[in-house]
């Protein structure tokens, strides 16, 4: 722990842990096809909640990644190095243990058969596959969690568009463009409710998250930078509890409006059509909403008050491992499914409280499980790493 800079912000680490566990919350939800009675739309009331989740990540990587000093071409070569060293690597190793042990994840084969069918062409043609389509269909159902990995590479691969159109071109200009996509996305949003969807003519879910990056650096640019910065001057009170109260009233507002909205129409849909993929994924524009307002009720409260140091260090540590969680926890969700585990939770959920702690304390299990995976394997590799360092100096010496 002592290795972690101290220039990452506590306050966007904290938040890419929230939004950690809500993906996993999302991934272990109770569609209302699993429920009866009033409980279906309890199940759209949790599903609403961890919307937020997925977006969130992408407004993240909007708030640095055009920051990088430097110039264009200089940092758009060391994201792409960076991905291809640091990201790529273990997604390839997971999407290689989601074909191999797919069968023993979802209890259709044995560990030990499954290592005797290995098949180094079905390997080779279902990454393959992968890679040209730039998606995970090829890919079996254990590893469809995935596609966020080549959407944060698609943001890398426009890199250059972005940055100009965010860094270099007038402001107004950069304003007009991302009206216009969220005109788009509002059009989108109403033909996925009331007719044909158009979702896959305007927002391919690759290519989506390049104006949630964009909307991110805004954001963080524009509101939640200087909201910091003011807070430096002698006028503000530094042992406040939150840093802008008109601002932190303001989004818990908007938070709860479109909420109720988003969950209203959600109800309707799912309801009416038994079909909520479509509208009520995180591409809607209630999504966007709910997570810019979510990122700044947590920003806005000043941690400082209540976290030491020694705390600030441990959030570092474990939003450093919120990749490697995000890439192996539909796994054990998956395996933990099919030996019955999660029913065993599932059964009895006659209350809102009790789909409520289900998802709380389920989700974070899932959490903690994956995190001790993730921090067992870091130490391992690191242990190597430093041994193969050690072993190399000792020969040149």
């Amino acid at each position: 722990m002592s290795n972690i800079s101290s220039k990452r912000n506590v306050k966007i680490e904290l938040i890419r842990i929230f939004a950690c566990i809500l993906v996993i919350w999302y991934h272990i939800r109770l569609l209302p096809w699993n429920v009866y009675g009033e409980l279906r739309e309890t199940a759209v009331l949790f599903e609403s909640i961890c919307t937020v989740c997925v977006v969130t990540f992408f407004l993240i990587t909007g708030f640095f990644i055009y920051d990088r000093k430097g110039s264009l071409i200089d940092n758009w070569l060391y994201y792409l190095k960076s991905f291809f060293t640091k990201i790529f690597p273990p997604f390839v190793v997971v999407s290689i243990i989601c074909i191999i042990f797919h069968d023993y994840l979802i209890s259709i084969a044995t560990f030990s058969e499954c290592l005797r069918n290995i098949s180094i062409e079905k390997i080779c043609s279902s990454l393959l596959a992968s890679f040209s389509s730039f998606s995970t269909e090829s890919l079996p159902g254990t590893a469809a969690h995935l596609w966020y990995v080549y959407s944060y590479f698609y943001i890398i691969l426009v890199y250059p568009v972005t940055y100009l159109i965010l860094k270099k071109a007038p402001e107004a200009f950069t304003y007009m463009v991302l009206i216009t996509i969220t005109i788009l996305m509002i059009l989108n949003d109403y033909y996925s409710y009331y007719g044909d969807s158009i979702y896959y003519k305007f927002f391919e879910i690759v290519r989506k998250p390049v104006y949630y990056s964009a909307v991110g650096y805004v954001l963080y640019h524009k509101i939640m930078k200087p909201m910091v910065d003011a807070r430096t001057s002698e006028s503000i009170d530094k042992k406040e509890l939150i840093i802008n109260k008109k601002l932190f009233v303001l989004s818990i507002i908007i938070y709860i409006v479109t909420f109720i909205l988003l969950y209203k129409t959600q109800v309707g849909y799912y309801l009416g059509t038994n079909n909520g993929y479509v509208y009520t994924s995180w591409l809607s524009l209630y999504s966007l909403i709910l997570s810019i307002c979510f990122v700044l009720i947590i920003y806005n409260i000043n941690v400082d008050l209540f976290v030491s140091e020694k705390l600030k260090k441990t959030i570092l540590f474990v939003s450093s491992k919120t990749l490697g969680i995000y890439l192996i926890h539909y796994l054990i969700i998956a395996k933990l499914v099919s030996i019955g585990f999660q029913e065993f939770f599932t059964k009895k959920l006659p209350t809102v409280f009790h789909h409520f702690v289900y998802n709380v304390f389920y989700s974070a299990f899932i959490f903690t499980v994956s995190f001790v995976i993730i921090a067992i394997i870091d130490f391992i590799k690191d242990k190597i790493v430093g041994g193969l360092y050690v072993f190399k100096e000792k020969r040149l010496s």
